[in-house]
């Protein structure tokens, strides 16, 4: 599958957690920037028409994509339907939201350029949690905006939270799963926290000014599960729960290493065996943009074939579905067996049959506490597998 990925860095606020290239909203920034993207979309088309009319899902990511105003926001559809991206076509068309920034205006805006899949960054349901990581938005806000989306008929609505937060308790994180869970929500996705060195929460925590208990990620993680999985909600990748039939097949195709393409700083891409992005930084962006989008001042990851092995391994394994054997065969490699034996008497991997396409395929797959220690199980399996003959 093919689809495309938009970034919009503006937020009304950046959180103390974030290390994404993102940037205070600046109103006259809006219409440079719109202008900026959609000659960077035509460039593309330009070089190689026809690719971008593939696209079966489209993104708005950020940032915060519901910070735009909506006559910016339509121009950049507008271009997009110039190059073939007809909305109304497309399996998916999704766009984040923040509490602070969805009213039934914007919402309905949206709706109207294609938008039928919305993810709401909500993060956490404690008043003094969403201070300590600088979120712009209150509990109050927070949940009137979530009220407002689900209620809003063919809109299909996910929501995040986050966890292991400073001073999160256990019992704090699973009564924000337990209350977002009883909403008509059709996907709750959860993630721990990355604590990156360059963010303002990094730098407290360096300091010794804040502390994340890493001992509490395991009970935070294992019993958010549970409860959504009891209510529905199944787990279909480490981080992201659908009823069935309700998966992002975006984000899908991104963990089964399908094409696509990204506009926007630092937006990421994979095409044609190769991953690449534009400058991150926005000057530089806008020069790269200006000078007529050169391949040159692209930064370029061709992967060798051991990075290939290790990120199929990887991408396959956060996925409930595993891993199947044709992969395996496609990479011309095979798992040592005891390796794979060793982490099944622990309880953190299982074989079993999984349908692919029209077939029944032997699947190897976490289980148990194996979603804890994904990295280590991934990283002993990239150490020890053979060359098929």
């Amino acid at each position: 599958m093919f689809c495309v990925y938009i970034h919009i860095p503006f937020c009304k606020k950046v959180c103390d957690y974030c290390d994404f290239r993102v940037m205070p909203s600046h109103l006259k920034l809006f219409a440079e920037y719109a202008d900026l993207l959609c000659k960077q979309i035509v460039s593309f088309e330009s070089w190689n028409p026809g690719v971008l009319a593939n696209a079966k899902t489209l993104y708005l990511g950020g940032g915060t994509p519901s910070e735009l105003p909506p006559e910016y926001l339509c121009r950049i559809f507008e271009c997009l339907r110039s190059v073939g991206i007809d909305p109304s076509n497309l399996q998916e068309v999704s766009m984040e939201f923040n509490p602070e920034s969805t009213c039934r205006e914007s919402v309905q805006n949206a709706m109207e350029l294609g938008v039928n899949r919305v993810s709401i960054g909500l993060q956490t349901l404690d008043a003094n949690l969403l201070k300590i990581v600088g979120r712009a938005h209150s509990v109050e806000s927070g949940l009137e905006a979530l009220n407002l989306l689900t209620s809003t008929p063919k809109l299909q609505v996910n929501a995040d939270l986050m966890f292991d937060l400073p001073g999160q308790t256990v019992e704090g994180f699973l009564a924000d799963v337990d209350r977002l869970s009883d909403y008509p929500l059709n996907h709750v996705s959860f993630y721990g926290l990355n604590v990156s060195p360059r963010s303002k929460l990094g730098h407290k925590v360096s300091a010794g000014a804040l502390s994340v208990n890493e001992d509490l990620y395991e009970p935070m993680y294992m019993g958010g599960v549970e409860i959504l999985e009891r209510k529905g909600l199944m787990r279909y990748e480490v981080s992201n729960f659908a009823r069935p039939g309700f998966e992002s097949a975006h984000n899908q195709n991104y963990w089964d290493r399908g094409e696509y393409i990204g506009f926007g700083p630092g937006a990421h891409s994979f095409w044609r065996g190769t991953r690449y992005y534009a400058p991150e930084i926005y000057p530089r962006w806008r020069d790269y943009v200006k000078s007529g989008c050169p391949e040159t001042l692209l930064s370029l990851d061709r992967l060798d074939r051991d990075a290939e092995i290790m990120e199929f391994l990887w991408l396959s394994l956060r996925q409930t579905k595993g891993m199947v054997a044709e992969g395996l065969r496609k990479l011309g490699i095979s798992l040592d067996k005891s390796v794979c034996e060793r982490w099944i008497q622990k309880g953190f991997l299982t074989t079993e049959n999984t349908p692919n396409l029209l077939q029944i395929q032997p699947a190897l797959r976490l289980s148990g506490r194996g979603w804890i220690f994904m990295d280590e199980i991934v990283t002993d399996l990239a150490n020890t597998y053979s060359n098929l003959e």
